[in-house]
């Protein structure tokens, strides 16, 4: 662990002022501080965490070294890993420059495709109405009775 445990107490001073300053307007003073002092805690063992997670990723080389003399392996495989992109500017141009062979299919321009446009015509809805007054009637009836 990196730090000391003062580290944990300014993390838990800060949640807890936070917390309490941020709910101190909407609730009761005893409230606000039962907040406060629960968050101030949950900060306090983050500090734990933080710290924790601090030293590991500050000496990786400390844990792989503590991990190889419990193992009895030689192998070094899995602790390195390589960032680097291998260049591949030659392929890329390459792949630009060779031209379509007789097993690929050949690309056809617009200008030799014939497009044909047809505009859409939908079917129309045409609603009939009764031409008998009876039917037109009889059809509110039993609607306004639903």
């Amino acid at each position: 662990m990196i730090g000391t445990i003062r580290w944990n107490l300014v993390m838990a001073s800060l949640g807890f002022v936070i917390t309490t300053l941020v709910s101190v307007s909407s609730n009761l003073w005893s409230t606000s501080l039962i907040r406060g002092l629960i968050a101030g805690a949950i900060w306090f063992a983050l500090g734990f965490l933080i710290r924790l997670a601090a030293g590991i990723l500050k000496s990786p080389e400390q844990g792989r070294l503590e991990y190889q003399s419990t193992v009895d392996t030689k192998s070094t495989s899995g602790y390195n890993v390589d960032l680097s992109t291998p260049d591949e500017t030659d392929t890329l141009k390459d792949l630009l420059r060779n031209t379509p062979t007789e097993n690929e299919p050949k690309a056809v321009s617009h200008e030799e495709q014939e497009i044909k446009f047809e505009p859409l015509t939908p079917p129309r809805f045409v609603s009939k109405l009764p031409e008998d007054g009876e039917q037109l009637a009889q059809a509110v009836r039993h609607m306004a009775k639903e």
